[in-house]
């Protein structure tokens, strides 16, 4: 792979912006303005779910709220595919998380919610991105989350053509 390890840093720069948003909306920050420690992720598909007439296997999504007050719980996956594929990419995360959304509502009794987060490498965004951003907790901001992923696609770009650093 070309630049595989620039893609993972510019999924996990988009993703830790909305991480840090929705931990200020909490009052999660630590001494220093630190936050908690985030979850990996692994690449190794997770089973969910106690029934043996159902079980629902899903790769693990980037960032899990479970608000107990609320009982309310939103599933985020962030992706960053080429501008002419987001739209099936939006759809392709609200229907790998379909099945988890439905066992979480059985098994917790709480509404579930996937949102996708979904950006293309040059900013190229969907209509419903700003509807999908409202229904995460915390105020994260269309433009910030596409400059981030527009920083990291030049930073692929520039090691990729071996050019020397602008930014």
């Amino acid at each position: 792979m070309l630049a595989g390890k620039a893609y993972m840093e510019r999924h996990n720069q988009v993703a830790g912006i909305v991480y840090r948003n929705i931990c200020t909306k909490y009052g999660l920050e630590g001494p220093g303005g630190r936050h908690p420690q985030k979850c990996w992720r692994t690449s190794r598909p997770r089973s969910c779910g106690t029934s043996r007439s159902h079980m629902v296997v899903t790769d693990q999504p980037d960032i899990v709220v479970v608000d107990k007050h609320r009982k309310t719980v939103v599933v985020i996956d962030v992706a960053i595919p080429s501008d002419n594929n987001i739209r099936k990419k939006e759809h392709e995360k609200l229907e790998k998380y379909q099945g988890l959304k439905e066992e979480i509502e059985r098994m917790w009794v709480m509404k579930a919610t996937v949102v996708p987060v979904v950006i293309g490498t040059l900013v190229a965004v969907t209509p419903k991105l700003s509807r999908w951003l409202q229904q995460i907790p915390g105020t994260t901001s269309e433009i910030s989350i596409q400059k981030s992923a527009v920083r990291g696609t030049a930073k692929i770009l520039r090691r990729s053509l071996r050019l020397p650093g602008l930014w």
